[in-house]
């Protein structure tokens, strides 16, 4: 199996590393000279990865073609490229509906669409996926856990909640400022903050089925730490901004016709 990348910023990076430290046998890696700096790096530590000397090449000695642009650079970068019938294109393209990139890779036909993220370099990550065959679907499973969505509205809603990456990080720091004013070490602090969510999030994964407002509920005994904190965080609004955020970011994302 080849895979060729078109672009290699940090998502496809962090896909390339995950491919490369997985289960997955027998599939050489094609690189894009874009971003010189990561594609000689990826290619000097495994030895299936191969930086090709043009875009083209990466297509033409390619069955999959793994496109990792920003949306602007995208037309720009693909409309001078030739595909042929039989390519498997998957778009990690966030702004561009199927319909775009069907328009841009012609005549290749198979179009996917997938949201992996950073931590995929580490096989944890949940990765929506729309139009998707079983080959695609299974590369994605040596990097994570796969999630089929039935439509492109339903995946740019679940892509607009990557968006909360930062505003998360940066409630773990608010958190650790906090912490640490109390005079608990900032190591201690942090490998605590870290390991507390990690394991609320974990306990939320292996629930059936999975209910945030039961979760919440069951933590909040009758006048206790956790029933006060959820009454005044709810109380002042904190919640909506981030509802608020996620609307004005969904606006960013094309709709259908």
């Amino acid at each position: 199996m080849n895979i060729g990348f078109i672009g290699i910023g940090k998502i496809a990076t962090a896909v390339i590393e995950g491919l490369c430290t997985s289960a997955l046998s027998g599939a050489t890696l094609r690189l894009s000279p874009r971003n010189e700096e990561r594609s000689k790096m990826l290619a000097r530590k495994f030895p299936n990865v191969i930086r090709m000397d043009s875009n083209q090449e990466v297509i033409d000695q390619s069955e999959i073609i793994i496109l990792a642009l920003r949306p602007p650079q995208a037309e720009e970068v693909l409309i001078g490229l030739t595909f042929s019938e039989s390519h498997q294109i998957v778009s990690l393209i966030p702004l561009l509906r199927h319909t775009d990139i069907l328009k841009m890779v012609y005549p290749a036909h198979h179009v996917a669409r997938a949201i992996p993220l950073p931590p995929v370099v580490n096989h944890n990550c949940p990765i929506p996926i729309f139009s998707a065959n079983n080959v695609v679907v299974d590369i994605f499973n040596n990097l994570g856990q796969p999630l089929l969505v039935n439509n492109e509205d339903q995946l740019h809603a679940l892509w607009t909640l990557t968006c909360l990456i930062t505003p998360y990080y940066d409630l773990l720091q608010e958190l650790s400022v906090w912490t640490t004013a109390q005079g608990v070490d900032r190591s201690i602090a942090n490998q605590y903050i870290a390991n507390l969510f990690q394991a609320l999030s974990y306990t939320a994964q292996i629930a059936e089925p999975i209910e945030f407002d039961e979760l919440a509920k069951h933590a909040a005994t009758p006048n206790g730490m956790n029933e006060q904190a959820g009454r005044e965080i709810h109380a002042s609004g904190a919640h909506h901004a981030y509802r608020e955020a996620a609307d004005r970011i969904l606006l960013r994302f094309p709709k259908g016709l």
